[in-house]
């Protein structure tokens, strides 16, 4: 029988917040302050900077001489990229390499071990000690002299200059560049000095462009009317260009008609909004009840109520179509009279298969479309850049600006991988998951974002009877799917590596490829029926990332509709809290970064029910404190006879929470760590003394849902984090029926001066609690023995009836 989820009073049920003691121990004595991790070898260290030293020279030269002294330019800059040994503890260091060598730290990648550093014309004297610095131990190398100078130089492994080539990393033609601004904050007066010189020069040749600060781009849109080069050798502010190409490739693309549409949809009342970022919602579909019409969220020439797309099949049809009807929709195969689950908002970005994306004007879209319609909380985004992301690559500016955006609007974007087109080709027609292995198969922003949503899809087709399709099931990714970026094993030894940080967030079905009459097809039973835009043709099978997408949005909005006051992150954590990869084997690549937290049980994340309880916690915190939730067990469970005593219930639970990134640091862009862990009936006085003296531990393994025991040089932090183990019947006895949920938070701590600002108080955070018996014969008393000991507040929507609904 289907019953609510609850939400846990902590303002109530709570035990006294306590400073958190953080032990560090092995991770922050002398084995890791980066003394340890210089090379001893003199010789090494001077053969290493000598390839640095020489070209880093032959390409300052050659930038010089590039530049056109005819622009009159106030001053320049140079970005020198170092590469350490170890990891570079910015917050310890920041200061003195500025003092010691005017260089200012401006991004932080590799995760730490490479740090792009600026300095300016007031500068040059202290760089070209860095210079002469570095040639000492060239030549302390060469002839043994002993000649004296900063060993701080020791620490580094190579070194160059940014030079145009390295910045520009797309063709010289486009429809949208999108130029990223280096973020200087020392010499921010400096900075606006040279953006303010650009936007006279841009104004000048007539070119159309848009500065966003707060995202820390320049785009740049009637591209045939300026020199790209010219602006990249004179004005020293960016440090990266790419193109703002789009994608909405399709694994392949052949169909054939299939019937008149034939459905109608339902009325329904209170439905919730949907934004979908897309190319538009044709309105000669059924769909036209659902769409909310508003052309100023439009970025294109033709209405939002057109997709032409495809050359009129449309993309945002099909999708909106997914994320308003569901599932059900394409099992039943679009028959019948449908019940909608949200109303249907077009945010139109593009209007043709290879349009260029705009950073800035989509992300005002998505603020025109929140202040117009606050109510709005889900939206979905299936078109992604063209180029897929390279190994350990930093966050993208769309990444950054999404979860900027999600943050400040507790809103949740479901994002795509993206559609990896070449992989059947690849594996010569065949299911290979070797291939996920491929740094071409890694996923395209800005599906690296962490606030939001990422979904991959499985081969599941949402069609009746046995799985079809070259996979091994149904549960597994697709070939098509796109893979996390992370790649661990191509870090530098020293650098720290979080377990919980991956993408995809989940995969969700998007059909498979299979084969009919001795040929691979990607329209055969295998793939998913779709809605088409074109009411001759009605309906087309296809298969794709974009399709997993909105079907995952819909569960999220079956969550909202239940349970409208909800925050985003108690969303999100309810729906990784019912994912699972125990179906899931034999994947010879990372699993986590090609199945992420693996498929979503949909019923669980919408329902609880008589033997399973799910409580939602929603709370803040406040940096370096301890939080501490007690959570009350019935006593049938110790008392009745339930025909076993060891793993009579499963507890699962996940943590999410949003944060305001970090634009330029790989390792702290997300800036803020809350974890949690379950504790014995303790108070938090005793949570936070050596384990091996008080033994809080409730289970074996982690402490924590996530550890960053190494102070100087941490782990990067995951906004997600999720535990589950099983209880016996002796630990309730032991704990007298209390088990104790433990919340901690803290600031990352290598950020630059002044970046942990933000951070110090009211950290918000969610956690879904899933508590489950798992006897032979359940009792059927679980849910309300549950909620009848404990703080529990009814978060239904007085207009849902569950029973009605079963």
């Amino acid at each position: 029988m289907r019953k609510p989820h609850v939400l846990l009073n902590t303002r109530i049920q709570k035990n006294d917040s306590v400073k958190m003691k953080y032990n560090y121990g092995f991770g922050d004595d002398k084995k890791d302050n980066g003394e340890n991790e210089k090379p001893d070898d003199y010789v090494r260290i001077g053969q290493n900077l000598q390839r640095s030293y020489t070209k880093f020279n032959d390409d300052r030269s050659a930038r010089i001489l590039r530049r056109n002294p005819a622009l009159a330019l106030p001053l320049h800059v140079d970005f020198v990229r170092i590469n350490f040994w170890g990891q570079f503890a910015v917050h310890d260091y920041f200061g003195r390499w500025y003092q010691e060598f005017g260089l200012e730290a401006v991004e932080v990648t590799n995760f730490g071990t490479s740090v792009l550093f600026a300095v300016t014309d007031n500068n040059i004297d202290k760089f070209n000690a860095f210079l002469t610095a570095v040639d000492s131990a060239i030549r302390n190398g060469q002839d043994h002299q002993g000649r004296q100078y900063p060993k701080l130089i020791h620490y580094i492994q190579d070194f160059e200059l940014l030079t145009s080539e390295d910045i520009i990393k797309t063709d010289a033609t486009a429809d949208v560049f999108i130029l990223k601004i280096g973020d200087l904050m020392v010499h921010n007066r400096e900075l606006e000095t040279l953006i303010q010189s650009l936007e006279d020069y841009l104004n000048t040749q007539g070119v159309a462009y848009i500065i966003n600060k707060e995202i820390g781009i320049i785009e740049i849109y009637n591209t045939e009317a300026f020199d790209l080069e010219e602006i990249v050798d004179n004005f020293d502010i960016f440090l990266q260009v790419t193109s703002g190409r789009a994608t909405i490739i399709r694994p392949n693309a052949f169909n054939a008609p299939d019937r008149d549409y034939g459905f109608e949809i339902a009325a329904g009342d209170n439905l919730p909004l949907v934004g979908v970022i897309d190319s538009g919602i044709d309105d000669r579909t059924p769909l036209a009840p659902l769409i909310v019409v508003d052309e100023e969220l439009n970025l294109t020439t033709t209405s939002v109520r057109e997709d032409n797309v495809d050359d009129g099949r449309g993309h945002g049809t099909a999708v909106a179509a997914l994320v308003a009807l569901g599932a059900e929709a394409v099992s039943s195969e679009y028959r019948g009279i449908l019940a909608p689950h949200c109303l249907l908002l077009p945010i139109k970005i593009i209007d043709n298969d290879n349009a260029a994306i705009s950073i800035s004007r989509t992300l005002e879209l998505l603020t025109i479309a929140k202040q117009k319609h606050p109510q709005i909380k889900i939206f979905t985004l299936t078109i992604n850049f063209h180029q897929s992301k390279k190994f350990n690559e930093h966050y993208s500016s769309y990444a950054f600006a999404l979860d900027k955006f999600s943050f400040e609007y507790d809103c949740l974007i479901f994002i795509s991988t993206g559609n990896n087109s070449d992989a059947i080709f690849r594996t010569n027609e065949a299911y290979d998951t070797a291939y996920f292995a491929q740094e071409e198969s890694n996923l395209c922003s800005p599906a690296e974002s962490l606030n939001n949503v990422t979904v991959g899809a499985c081969s599941d087709s949402l069609g009746t009877g046995e799985h079809v399709g070259i996979s091994n099931g149904s549960e597994y990714p697709a070939l098509y799917s796109r893979t996390g970026h992370y790649h661990h094993e191509l870090l530098k030894s020293k650098a720290k590596v979080n377990k919980t940080l991956f993408k995809p967030d989940l995969i969700m079905a998007g059909g498979d490829y299979c084969y009919e009459r001795d040929r691979l097809t990607d329209i055969g039973e295998g793939s998913m029926l779709l809605l088409s835009a074109d009411p001759t043709e009605s309906f087309y099978r296809m298969l794709g990332t974009s399709f997993a997408t909105p079907l995952t949005a819909n569960v999220a909005v079956q969550i909202q509709k239940h349970y409208p006051n909800l925050t985003a992150s108690s969303i999100k954590a309810l729906m990784l809290n019912h994912c699972s990869d125990k179906k899931i084997d034999d994947l010879i690549v990372n699993k986590s970064m090609l199945v992420g937290h693996g498929c979503l049980h949909s019923e669980r994340a919408i329902y609880s029910d008589s033997d399973i309880i799910n409580f939602i916690v929603e709370d803040t915190i406040d940096n370096g404190d301890l939080k501490v939730i007690p959570l009350n067990f019935p006593k049938y469970l110790v008392k009745d006879d339930l025909k076993k005593r060891n793993r009579i219930l499963r507890v699962t639970a996940t943590i999410s929470y949003q944060f305001l990134p970090v634009r330029e640091s790989q390792l702290g862009y997300c800036p803020v760590l809350i974890a949690f862990g379950f504790f014995k009936n303790h108070e938090g006085a005793g949570i936070v003394i050596k384990e091996k003296d008080n033994k809080s531990k409730l289970k074996s393994g982690p402490l924590w849902s996530q550890n960053s025991r190494f102070k100087q040089k941490p782990n990067p932090f995951s906004n997600t984090q999720k535990l589950s183990f099983v209880v016996n019947v002796d630990e309730l006895l032991n704990e007298s029926g209390v088990f104790k949920i433990g919340v901690h938070c803290f600031t990352h701590p290598q950020l630059r001066p002044g970046e942990d600002t933000a951070y110090q108080k009211d950290n918000r955070f969610s956690i879904a609690i899933a508590i489950e018996e798992t006897l032979r014969k359940p009792t059927g008393k679980l849910y309300d023995e549950m909620s009848a000991i404990n703080e529990i507040e009814n978060i239904l929507s007085a207009d849902q009836d569950l029973e009605a609904e079963a």
